[in-house]
């Protein structure tokens, strides 16, 4: 959505606009439940548009720090980069993005225009979705939070070695800042009626997600020892004094227990124990949070059922378990067990983290219509509860699932609110969704070039486990942006004018991927499944007829015609190889004194228009900078810029202005200081040869 910045328009019409414009997209943001820019994002981080990068993401994914450190991340599951070698580390490009921008100021507010309120109960990660957008579309929106602070589950629920709560203050900071109103510590039901909330706003959107831990009604489950999760973990977060057994043992095999099991190895537990129902190919948890669970000494037990709390003077002395299995019949929750087949240990706490609940104690006697369930009765069509003004969105109706999910049904049901504020209906949402591209061809893999992942580290398991310090540690700048460059720019590629399209099968010719093809109505197209965005092509096409859209020549030709004044020389770069980082401020690269410096996705996008272009600004001299062979993600990378370079030394020695004030310079290393170097030399023959005729008539004073 990078280019849907339209005044006037509304969150949801953007969101509908830039997926009407191109509903095909690159799998990873088909597979992201807010369908966020991951395209555009990554690409930005690889630009060295940090600030940029960080608003792209806010506009779907708007708690961009916290999910940086916690998303499950399906977006890198489906990743195409994936049948090449592995997957592009999203997650941690987008926590890269928030964490250095971190100390610019936040947005700000945006005026309220629409003369109508907003009261989000719950300031969770789909209330706060909520907020967002209602608050970018101009109504002035309050959230009632019963906590200290917003946040919901990840403040309150997830560990802070996995999420620091000064870094989801820093998120919920920036939503505040648009002008919602934050009333915290103020429970619905005790501290203001909810009868009251429906009276004096336009709307109310109930967002209190799931804040209560079940059990199970087993014998020996009242003793003292046995506790939920969702009341440790919040123990956990805020109690610095805390404390456990020696001996625990978890039930459940979600990601709240692999949170629980960690938690409790850090509070001191030596021995941590997860039973669950499942197989070990069938837990919930993330592959992830399992294998780190390991290497941190939790020992885990598939398939097994917990049958009885053994209790000695009213404490926990131990649990008996019975074999599960299966825990599934025809996808409905069916556990069947061999019942003479036990397993019993010991424990000093039994912690329950098997499912969470709604606490719906602030809606007693009111007419919000409760299902039998205990959950509130909703229409997903219309998110609208059976009050008029009244909607639901989150886990409260959609269940537990991961934060980003939640997400998603608040940017759902803000879309509701703002269509029946401003139109007084209630109607069915039909928002659009994105199409995938199809994966690469077997033949076009083996000639893509192999660059390895960069996982984000983690502190040594024997360490992390000694404290509730982040464990997980974010890419610097370097990595991030090699780590973005390794994004194929999916479905960004090449696209046709075909107005100017002669089908002369240039296009189809030095493509080195196979994309192009001319069609029966005798117009090239590219199969954007091929593609690569190399930008060959568009510097091929004697008809100027192909744009590169993440590329394109005018932005390449107005950087190309900038004047640094005086005597300068202007360098082509590809930006990969060798990054300029424009944005933030605090970390722009400072430009080298007399150089304009023309970042390109890839030099084997380099057009002579592009270079004559810098010529006629004034540049005494033009230098191409060409990564070596093995650095090139498109391979051969000097061949194309070679070719074309020549070309231009004709037209320049036609013109009398010397081919000697071109150069292609091979930078063997790939690096910002072998490119200083090769500058430097550059500018030294350049001073030698003195101000070019071109650049003597344009300014007649050097």
């Amino acid at each position: 959505m990078s280019d849907l910045k339209e005044s006037g328009m509304s969150q949801a019409e953007k969101f509908d606009k830039w997926i009407s414009e191109r509903p095909v997209k690159p799998p990873c943001i088909v597979a992201c439940p807010v369908n966020a820019d991951i395209q555009s994002y990554v690409s930005l981080v690889g630009q060295g548009r940090f600030q940029e990068a960080l608003e792209i993401v806010r506009e779907r994914c708007t708690l961009p720090a916290s999910l940086g450190r916690i998303c499950n991340h399906p977006c890198e599951g489906q990743c195409r980069r994936n049948k090449i070698d592995e997957a592009v580390s999203i997650r941690s490009i987008k926590r890269f993005a928030a964490d250095i921008c971190m100390d610019l100021p936040h947005p700000g507010p945006v005026p309220k225009t629409k003369g109508k309120k907003v009261a989000i109960i719950g300031g969770g990660p789909s209330g706060l979705t909520a907020a967002y957008d209602l608050a970018k579309d101009g109504f002035s929106v309050t959230i009632f939070e019963r906590n200290d602070a917003c946040g919901g589950a990840i403040y309150t629920g997830v560990p802070k070695y996995r999420l620091p709560k000064d870094i989801v203050a820093w998120d919920v900071a920036a939503i505040q800042s648009l002008g919602v109103e934050i009333k915290t510590n103020t429970e619905v039901g005790k501290d203001i009626l909810f009868n009251e909330i429906i009276q004096n706003f336009d709307a109310v959107l109930i967002a209190i997600g799931l804040s209560v831990s079940r059990g199970l009604p087993i014998p020996g489950a009242d003793a003292d020892g046995v506790l939920l999760a969702l009341p440790f973990l919040r123990m956990v977060n805020f109690d610095d004094k805390a404390t456990i057994g020696k001996r625990v043992v978890v039930i459940g095999g979600g990601n709240v227990a692999t949170d629980v099991a960690r938690s409790a190895k850090r509070l001191g537990a030596e021995e941590v124990k997860m039973f669950c129902l499942e197989s070990d190919t069938e837990m919930p948890a993330s592959p992830w949070e399992i294998e780190e669970s390991y290497e941190e000494g939790i020992q885990i037990y598939p398939s097994w059922g917990p049958l009885e709390i053994k209790v000695k003077d009213g404490k926990v002395a131990g649990i008996v378990f019975k074999k599960c299995l299966s825990v599934f019949e025809n996808g409905v929750f069916s556990p069947k067990f061999d019942e003479c087949e036990l397993t019993e240990t010991e424990a000093d706490n039994i912690i329950f983290a098997i499912g969470q609940a709604a606490d719906m104690s602030g809606f007693k006697d009111t007419e919000l219509a409760i299902d039998e369930r205990g959950r509130i009765s909703f229409n997903p069509a219309t998110m609208q509860t059976n009050l008029a003004n009244v909607f639901a969105c989150g886990e409260v109706v959609t269940g537990p699932g991961a934060a980003v999910s939640a997400m998603k049904s608040g940017h759902r049901a803000a879309t509701a609110i703002a269509r029946y504020l401003d139109t007084g209906k209630i109607s069915a949402l039909h928002i659009k969704e994105p199409e995938a591209i199809g994966q690469v061809p077997d033949e076009i893999v083996e000639i893509i070039t192999k660059l390895p992942r960069t996982p984000a580290k983690l502190v040594d398991a024997s360490k992390r486990v000694k404290n509730f310090d982040e464990i997980e540690l974010g890419f610097d700048q370097a990595t991030a942006m090699f780590e973005a460059r390794r994004c194929m720019n999916c479905g960004s590629g090449a696209e046709i004018i075909e107005e100017k399209c002669a089908a002369c099968l240039t296009c189809v010719r030095v493509c080195p991927y196979g994309a192009p093809y001319v069609r029966q109505a005798r117009a090239a197209n590219f199969a954007l499944e091929n593609c690569q965005a190399c930008g060959i092509c568009a510097a091929e096409c004697p008809a100027l007829a192909i744009e590169i859209r993440h590329n394109k020549k005018a932005d390449i030709i107005g950087r190309a015609s900038r004047s640094m004044g005086g005597s300068f020389i202007t360098a082509f770069t590809c930006q990969y190889s060798i990054p300029e980082i424009l944005n933030p401020a605090y970390v722009k690269t400072e430009h080298i004194d007399g150089v304009n410096q023309v970042s390109m996705f890839c030099n084997n996008r380099i057009d002579t228009i592009h270079i004559l272009a810098a010529f006629e600004a004034g540049a005494d001299g033009v230098m191409v900078a060409a990564c070596p062979d093995e650095k090139c993600r498109h391979n051969k990378g000097t061949d194309w810029p070679k070719i074309r370079v020549a070309r231009v030394k004709n037209i320049l020695n036609d013109t009398g202005i010397g081919a000697e004030r071109l150069e292609l310079a091979k930078i063997e290393k790939g690096s910002a200081e072998a490119l200083a170097k090769a500058i430097d030399e550059f500018k030294k023959k350049v001073k030698e040869l003195g101000p070019s005729p071109l650049s003597r008539q344009l300014t007649p004073s050097k």
